[in-house]
């Protein structure tokens, strides 16, 4: 069978994570017998017309797009995906980003990626439903990862906010600050904790430049303004130690409420691309008293979406995603 893989789903760049694990992926392809095109491997420039128009029984691309976002690699992403379903063709798509407060992070040699149909979010096709535990025991011992029972929190503990950039296609670009005053304003009412408000890494300088459009009660959690080589990743380390003591952790869709789920703290979001979302809250109103799913399934469910680049190159993933859909 032919595969095609979206090389300008990446970067034109030609370099970095996403772009080497495209060619991870054909690697994994092959060695299962099959056949892998690069499509438009060298080209770069403005999206050609018909470029994102798959011919071959399955495509493959790295990330999503959003709607309003159809300018360069997002754009081209959405129309890949939109043309795939228009002609019920598969399409495995990567992203990252799952327990990397936990130390998955891209720039681990075992770094462990999202991989599902069409897109990374809630929304994709994992073809995890109703997995046994035993990949999740493996990344709990694999990334020392702390599973702990729902927490129930002190009269004084805070209400942690995590922000997410405009541009993460993942919030299509929904402004974080209208976001969270939108949020604060149904929240303030009803409770008195204090909110400790964390931007995301890519965009803490642009988050303190606007901190006038915030309220003034909010406390913002930063370690840095900038960031350089290993620094983001360790404040992404940093998190696990925002999440001590607090009552509830709210998002829109960030993959840290998967961390923070998994830590047991009660975890709210408002959009259901969240991939937290059957163990979320989504009721605001519900501040003070959370609900408390049972998350043995999910987590079970989690290792069952996170794919490791070794098995990524020697075909594993290839082949149970094409064996699942009967191909």
């Amino acid at each position: 069978m032919k595969v095609e893989i979206f090389r300008r789903t990446v970067k034109d760049r030609k370099r970095g994570n996403s772009y080497e694990l495209l060619y991870h992926l054909k690697e994994g392809i092959e060695a299962s017998g099959d056949e892998a095109v690069i499509v438009n491997e060298n080209r770069s420039g403005p999206t050609v017309k018909g470029e994102m128009t798959p011919t071959a029984p399955m495509a493959a691309m790295f990330g999503y797009g959003g709607d309003r976002q159809m300018h360069h690699t997002k754009g081209r992403r959405r129309e890949l995906a939109d043309n795939c379903r228009a002609k019920k063709i598969p399409l495995i798509t990567f992203d990252g980003g799952l327990l990397s407060s936990f130390g998955n992070v891209s720039t681990s040699p075992d770094h462990h990626f999202r991989v599902s149909l069409y897109t990374p979010m809630n929304d994709g096709n994992f073809l995890s439903d109703d997995s046994p535990g035993d990949r999740w025991e493996m990344l709990v011992k694999k990334f020392n990862v702390k599973y702990e029972p729902w927490r129930k929190s002190n009269p004084e503990d805070p209400i942690l906010f995590g922000l997410q950039p405009k541009d993460n296609w993942s919030m299509n670009e929904l402004d974080p600050i209208d976001w969270f005053n939108d949020v604060y304003k149904k929240l303030r009412p009803i409770t008195k904790r204090k909110f400790i408000v964390r931007p995301h890494p890519n965009n803490v300088s642009n988050i303190l430049e606007r901190r006038k459009e915030l309220p003034d009660d909010i406390e913002l959690q930063y370690t840095q303004k900038n960031f350089v080589g290993d620094e983001k990743k360790h404040y992404r380390f940093h998190f696990q130690e925002a999440l001590n003591n607090c009552h509830a952790f709210i998002t829109h869709n960030s993959t840290a409420s998967v961390d923070s789920c998994v830590r047991g703290v009660p975890t709210f979001v408002t959009s259901d691309l969240a991939l937290c979302w059957t163990v979320a809250n989504k009721d605001l109103t519900k501040i003070e008293s959370p609900d408390y799913p049972e998350r043995e399934q999910w987590v079970n469910d989690l290792g069952y979406k996170l794919w490791s680049i070794k098995e990524i190159r020697d075909g594993t993933v290839y082949k149970r995603f094409k064996s699942k859909l009967g191909l």
